[in-house]
């Protein structure tokens, strides 16, 4: 079956709703008990549902508007991006403006809501990387005059992030930049090394902080450590096997009862699988599947490549992120402090992945049986070919 670009777009949108909706259903539920009965939040049982729907009507503006503004104003103004994109991640460390929390400082205070510029920080990252693909080279296998600028910006804002420490979002960049150089064709020796590398560093940053060292040893045997740095993956295996097939149904969880820490937003993962069941669990991933599988078709239909590589790299990172944070819900990967596209309670993750599906609704719209400019049929023709196969989707 051939979709075409509305439909691709409808698509999108109904996935990126429906699950920003449960997201807000979930919430609720997880969150009425404890907030209601602390004052730090008024005693209000909706405060996050609230807060939640007001950032949800900012990302559906922000998406909207961006839907209609053609993606080749990030492709001319990249630099401003990044410069902006790098200035907000030295905020998180500047007294006063910074908010802390379990002892990261990840968030720029403002006053009615904290923004993680981390979020912001990602996407511009993925966008440097499709300008900077876009711009070298019409050979992706001589293309070291795009790696390696690429490798030292990623390399620069990744070290900012890690000091926040935000391990999990760093491990999302450098995942999501390994796909795209390699949908784009840089040699596989070069790739291999940096993904070697990658490996050897992250190894030793978690050897460097104990509490680190604390998670992996609770990941490989949680059991031994229920009441101390395994707490956290007992308790989301309790509400996985509460769930069953079906559920206990909204609101009658019982993990969420001061039991599962962060339940609306690290984990609300094991909040849908108690309470949904593993039928929830499979429907949420295959919302996830078809926004990436979508996202993809979106980048093959792209009037130029830096719109491609954009729609590839935003879809992957969705696609990362989301099935990280599963996998660490499952117990499948070590803690690390990730919320859930679209689902988890917060503004930044919320507006920002919003934004990026307005983003990747301009691409579809402005796709290859759009109206290309001169400057657009002149850039990277013998690539895009050999990479789409020139053929509608």
């Amino acid at each position: 079956m051939i979709l075409g670009k509305r439909h691709e777009n409808l698509i999108l949108a109904l996935c990126a709703l429906s699950l920003t909706v449960l997201g807000m259903i979930m919430i609720y539920s997880a969150t009425n008990v404890t907030a209601g009965s602390s004052a730090r939040y008024g005693f209000d049982p909706a405060y996050f549902f609230k807060r939640q729907v007001l950032f949800l009507a900012i990302g559906i503006t922000l998406a909207m508007g961006l839907s209609r503004l053609d993606h080749d104003f990030y492709r001319r103004r990249i630099g401003w991006i990044l410069g902006a994109a790098f200035l907000l991640l030295l905020l998180v460390h500047v007294p006063g403006v910074r908010h802390t929390a379990n002892g990261a400082s990840r968030w720029i205070n403002l006053r009615l809501f904290t923004f993680q510029p981390s979020e912001f920080a990602k996407f511009a990252l993925l966008a440097f990387a499709a300008w900077a693909i876009d711009r070298n080279g019409e050979n992706p296998k001589q293309g070291y005059r795009a790696f390696l600028p690429m490798l030292a910006v990623m390399g620069l804002f990744v070290g900012v992030i890690l000091k926040e420490p935000d391990f999990g979002m760093a491990v999302v960049i450098i995942a999501s930049f390994l796909v795209i150089v390699f949908i784009a064709g840089f040699p596989w020796k070069l790739l291999a090394a940096f993904a070697a590398a990658g490996a050897l560093g992250a190894a030793l940053l978690v050897l460097a902080k104990p509490y680190r060292v604390a998670r992996i040893h609770a990941f490989l045997d949680p059991i031994s450590q229920a009441r101390t740095a395994g707490y956290q993956v007992v308790q989301s295996l309790i509400a996985f096997s509460n769930g069953g097939l079906l559920g206990t149904g909204v609101g009658g969880g019982k993990q969420k009862l001061f039991y599962l820490p962060e339940m609306h937003t690290d984990y609300i993962f094991s909040v849908i699988g108690e309470e949904l069941g593993f039928v929830g669990v499979l429907l949420v991933g295959a919302c996830y599947v078809t926004m990436v599988w979508v996202g993809y078709r979106i980048a093959r239909r792209a009037r130029d490549p830096f719109g491609m590589y954009l729609a590839m790299g935003v879809s992957t990172v969705i696609g990362i992120q989301a099935l990280m944070n599963m996998m660490v819900g499952l117990s499948m990967l070590p803690p690390k402090g990730m919320v859930l596209p679209f689902l988890s309670y917060g503004g930044s993750s919320l507006i920002l992945h919003l934004a990026s599906i307005g983003v990747l609704m301009n691409i579809s719209l402005k796709g290859a049986d759009g109206i290309a400019t001169a400057d657009d049929r002149s850039r990277g023709r013998d690539r895009w070919a050999r990479l789409s196969g020139n053929r509608p989707c």
